[in-house]
């Protein structure tokens, strides 16, 4: 299993957080096996992933029954498992391929009323301090951008261009994206960076991070 995963996390740069919940979702799925006296994976057969499926929608004792959705991303983390064994030669057959992930039902987002945003935004700059500055032009990116918490902490300096008012995303697998900001989030990110960041980057040795930590690193999640 710590092959696979260091698979994910060196070869195809998944981010720490997937990388994490597939190991939380495997380790469950070799408990499941351990429970049948299955220690090996090419002991393992297509009837032991289809019932581990319906193991995960029931739950038991000691775990909760999964949504679709979180039951799916464990199956998926399962055929992967199977996969990378049969590509590396540690088993002779794929028994999870066939095994197929239950379908969840797809919801659109809720979205805060315009009034709850408007309260937030106007919280976080209140105190006009050097973190509230920096505190409302990060809610002005992600809500101007649409970005993820991990995209956003994660922005250098370079990669928002205030002239043609875009941002350059990483997501997850080192995926790029350029997506558009307003006037708002340019004019909070303006006075962050003209009022608030010198005096949190002077607090560290020096950081590329458009956002920072009152000890002058990067921000994080």
């Amino acid at each position: 299993m710590q092959a696979y995963l260091d698979h994910l996390s060196v070869e195809r740069g998944l981010a720490r957080n997937t990388v994490t919940s597939y190991r939380r979702d495997l380790r469950r799925y070799v408990e499941f096996l351990d429970g049948r006296s299955v220690a090996d994976l090419a002991a393992v057969r297509a009837q032991d992933v289809s019932d581990f499926l319906m193991h995960l929608r029931e739950g038991d004792a000691d775990h909760q029954s999964l949504a679709p959705g979180s039951a799916a991303r464990s199956v998926v983390a399962v055929r992967g498992l199977h996969r990378f064994a049969l590509r590396e030669g540690l088993v002779e057959l794929d028994v999870a391929c066939d095994v197929k992930p239950p379908a969840s039902r797809r919801r659109l987002p809720k979205a805060l009323p315009v009034d709850e945003v408007a309260a937030i935004l106007a919280a976080a700059g209140a105190a006009g301090t050097a973190l509230a500055l920096r505190d409302r032009a990060l809610l002005e990116v992600l809500y101007g951008t649409g970005a993820r918490i991990s995209e956003a902490v994660g922005l250098d300096v370079d990669d928002l261009d205030l002239t043609s008012g875009t941002a350059l995303l990483s997501g997850k697998g080192g995926k790029q994206r350029v997506v558009p900001f307003g006037s708002y989030a340019a004019a909070a990110v303006t006075a962050y960076l003209t009022r608030s960041r010198p005096q949190l980057v002077a607090a560290g040795k020096g950081t590329p991070a458009m956002f920072c930590n009152a000890r002058g690193g990067r921000l994080s999640r």
